[in-house]
């Protein structure tokens, strides 16, 4: 009985210290009858860039009024595009969806302009924009391309590039590929598969996505953390991890709400309140106070949290 009552206790204590957030509010974004309502990310100017279910297109809208910019609609050009730090131009692509080949372009937010980058590249992932520097893996090397004059960011070269390459990570860095596998052996028999690979801001770490779990590790695929169940994860700072942990039939959701985690695998809070709306695929803003999130009906939300 003791045993059973401490152990009742430490989790009373561990669902205490779990709620480090405080969610202010949460609104729903005007997004009218467009069709491009799916995958919001934050611009740095606080609009939303977002494109349609299967990533195609990409569009702004303002989160006040709802006002509505198409950008382009290229096939898969929602497709982990990368946004410049002054929000003028984004790494895009253009997929062909015959030829399984991908173009890629920097698109100038203003005038809709597109540079070429690349063309006919095989199926790639994650892509760099620093400095107005494009950065891209093509058949197992790094391609570096100085796109936009941007004075706001140091340009580099050498920037790390993270990706995942036949469901391995690979890290690209000062023109060595290494692929890492970070959960060798610690899933029986069944090989581990990557997805969701991402750098931390500081750049010392690299979330990633397997079976189901999140987790971070550095940048030599060590000292593994296992973050917990949650899928699309993104990082908030170099401190804590959100993401959409979902539940499904086997052919459809039937339930997902936003989640937030330390990168020590502790605290683990909801953030959402569990509905009938299915919650996913959430993104943070550059200074971490808030979160867009999108239904799986394609209604958009921001929430505002504050940290206690």
């Amino acid at each position: 009985m003791k045993k059973l009552v401490l152990t009742l206790a430490a989790m009373v204590a561990l669902t205490a210290s779990a709620q480090q957030f405080e969610v202010v509010n949460v609104e729903q974004v005007p997004t009218g009858d467009n069709t491009m309502t799916f995958h919001p990310r934050f611009m740095p100017d606080g609009k939303l860039l977002v494109s349609a279910q299967n990533y195609d297109g990409l569009a702004l809208i303002d989160v006040k009024s709802g006002e509505y910019t198409l950008l382009t609609e290229m096939q898969g050009a929602g497709y982990y595009a990368v946004i410049s730090k002054d929000g003028k131009s984004i790494l895009t692509r253009n997929m062909n969806k015959e030829t399984f080949t991908h173009d890629i372009y920097v698109l100038d937010v203003e005038s809709k302009a597109l540079k070429t980058v690349a063309k006919e590249v095989d199926y790639l992932n994650q892509m760099n924009f620093n400095g107005g520097v494009a950065t891209l893996a093509v058949e197992g090397k790094t391609m570096s391309k100085k796109m936009v004059d941007d004075k706001a960011s140091k340009a580099t070269l050498d920037d790390l590039l993270i990706t995942e390459e036949d469901l391995k990570i690979v890290v690209y860095a000062n023109g060595n590929r290494t692929v890492l596998d970070p959960l060798a052996g610690q899933l029986g028999n069944w090989d581990p598969q990557y997805t969701w690979t991402s750098l931390s801001p500081d750049k010392s770490r690299i979330l990633f996505g397997c079976a189901g779990n999140a987790y971070v590790c550095n940048l030599d695929g060590s000292n593994v953390v296992k973050l917990g169940d949650l899928r699309s994860p993104s990082w908030r700072g170099n401190t804590h991890v959100v993401g959409m942990r979902d539940e499904d039939d086997g052919y459809y959701y039937t339930k997902s709400d936003i989640v937030i985690v330390d990168v020590t695998g502790n605290n683990y809070q909801q953030l959402t309140t569990s509905s009938d709306e299915i919650k996913m695929f959430p993104s943070v803003s550059v200074d971490g106070s808030k979160i867009a999130y999108h239904t799986s009906d394609g209604k958009i939300y921001v929430m505002t949290i504050k940290e206690k």
